[in-house]
């Protein structure tokens, strides 16, 4: 049996961090961590016909992920400046009209979803409606049976109620944070703590997962039958917390595509992100005994 294909489609670009730039995007960092956990995976974007855009792919490729459904257009490739808190929590500033705000529907891009057993995305990337609609007909042509998940990661004001309603109606997993959860209780009307929002949000939008994340509090699975799983966030020291979400979520993908219980493909994905934190930057190669660490513990 082959690796589990997974796909990344979004956003692609360059972090500015204050120790200089580094290769990022919600989709390289997912794709990167569920390549890491033995999955197949590759993304679906746009860079520019620029010397950044050379350099981006070229740092993809090494990387060992798929890059042939990573589209040039004449737009810039993007840059996001990057600034990190006293807890290193990341703050962004974000460019606009950038190359992966106009991704087209491709024979590339089409051949990358289509024997996914994953596929990923989120809201950023549906900012413009050129990649918006790329991205929503992507995710309907994955075929039957593939995983499909929304890791929501709201930016700035780059998103709606009906970016949100669109992708959620399409999701089979929802991946979101406790600054995420309010804004969406608010579009669709719901109340309460936390636990009953999730629980009104399974059943609303038949969701066979939701992952809602607390920073360093802990974390909470919930699945459609009402199994829920709780770990507190481990104690590290924390460099930046840089692609740590991404890192969670692939994870818990790839534990999934492993035949995983709930329990421990979350038990993993926490174990994960916290390594991540104590790295700088969204990509920190796992080492052996991380990889034993997280099988045997």
């Amino acid at each position: 049996m082959g690796k589990p294909k997974i796909v990344g489609i979004g956003e692609l670009l360059w972090d500015v961090l204050p120790a200089g730039r580094r290769l990022g995007g919600a989709p390289v960092n997912f794709a990167f961590y569920a390549q890491e956990q033995g999955a197949e995976a590759c993304i679906v974007s746009a860079v520019g016909q620029d010397a950044s855009g050379d350099e981006l792919l070229g740092g993809i490729a090494a990387l060992g992920l798929g890059v042939r459904a990573v589209q040039r257009n004449a737009h810039p490739t993007s840059t996001v400046e990057v600034t990190l808190d006293a807890a290193g929590v990341p703050a962004y500033r974000i460019r606009e009209q950038v190359a992966w705000d106009y991704i087209e529907r491709t024979a590339e891009a089409d051949a990358a979803v289509a024997g996914a057993a994953v596929v990923c995305w989120g809201s950023l990337a549906q900012r413009n409606a050129v990649s918006r609609r790329t991205i929503l007909a992507l995710v309907d042509a994955a075929p039957v049976g593939c995983l499909r998940l929304f890791d929501i990661n709201l930016r700035l004001n780059y998103y709606d109620e009906r970016i949100v309603r669109d992708s959620l109606e399409r999701a089979d997993i929802l991946k979101l944070n406790e600054d995420e959860l309010p804004v969406v209780a608010r579009f669709f009307g719901l109340e309460g703590a936390a636990e009953r929002v999730v629980a009104q949000l399974v059943e609303r939008f038949s969701l066979r997962y939701v992952v809602f994340t607390e920073g360093g509090r802990g974390s909470r699975v919930t699945a459609a039958d009402g199994r829920t799983s709780y770990l507190a966030t481990p104690r590290v020291e924390v460099a930046d917390t840089v692609g740590a979400g991404d890192a969670f979520t692939a994870t818990f993908a790839a534990s999934l595509m492993q035949g995983l219980p709930m329990e421990e493909c979350h038990r993993r994905a926490v174990a994960v992100a916290a390594f991540v934190c104590t790295r700088h930057g969204a990509i920190a190669p796992l080492s052996e005994f991380m990889k034993t660490e997280i099988t045997n513990r």
